[in-house]
């Protein structure tokens, strides 16, 4: 079950793609993602995995867990020893900073011109969901807002704080290394690298995102502020040579 924008679950569609998974995604639009993820055996967020075998996984870290014992040792997200432990470290300070921060920002932006964004924010949801989002008028965006606590004044310290983990992230690779970690690719570039995606917009995300300019004069500003910053050009690299499905492809 996925929001088939989230960033959260681009991070869980990476690694099973990386880990050549064959899965089927359920997509669906936000507030009723709740449903599905309960009816699902999850709790109120996306993405959730149920394996062949019936297992659930309802956070994006326990289904990176998951693919990474699918694939062999010199591939996996977690390697041994303190590797293992630092690519953990580094993700569950982004999944509690950076992923909060870039959902709250862009809903902030994006939510006064949503009916614009349709042909993106409704890819591959059922159609039912497509016309009650059509029918549904404000109170969707309203309930959004409700939900996540979004204002201004939230956004701007969303915003900030993701220029601080921009720079910090910037400052990791200053010393030319390959990535966050070293010379070996782990669950923090991964992370890193799709819960950048809100402020960023790649071109290999799993689900199309909007160019920057369809999006709202302000927030494309930002986007390619912080496509220009050492951060935003780690990942791009990272998606140009890391993520391996073609854009968009579904499953």
């Amino acid at each position: 079950m996925t929001i088939p924008i989230s960033h959260f679950c681009e991070k869980a569609r990476w690694a099973l793609d990386r880990a050549g998974v064959d899965y089927v995604e359920r997509p669906h639009l936000q507030l009723i993602h709740v449903l599905a993820a309960r009816f699902a055996g999850g709790g109120r967020t996306v993405p959730v995995f149920v394996s062949d075998a019936g297992e659930v996984l309802a956070e994006s870290a326990d289904i990176l867990r998951w693919a990474d014992i699918q694939v062999g040792p010199e591939r996996r997200l977690y390697p041994d020893g303190e590797l293992g432990a630092d690519a953990a470290a580094l993700e569950a300070w982004l999944d509690h900073g950076l992923g909060p921060d870039g959902r709250l920002w862009m809903y902030h932006e994006t939510l006064p011109v949503v009916r614009e964004l349709q042909q993106w924010a409704l890819a591959g949801v059922p159609r039912w969901e497509r016309v009650l989002f059509r029918s549904s008028g404000p109170a969707v965006g309203i309930a959004i807002r409700r939900y996540l606590g979004v204002d201004t004044a939230s956004a701007a310290a969303a915003l900030d704080r993701i220029d601080r983990v921009f720079d910090e992230i910037a400052e990791r690779v200053s010393d030319g290394r390959s990535f966050l970690l070293g010379e070996r690719f782990t669950a923090a570039d991964l992370t890193f690298a799709a819960l950048s995606a809100p402020m960023l917009l790649p071109a290999r995300y799993g689900s199309p995102l909007p160019p920057p300019e369809a999006m709202p004069d302000a927030l494309a500003r930002e986007v390619r502020r912080l496509r220009s910053h050492p951060a935003g050009a780690f990942v791009d690299r990272l998606y140009r040579e890391q993520r391996g499905r073609p854009p968009g492809a579904r499953h």
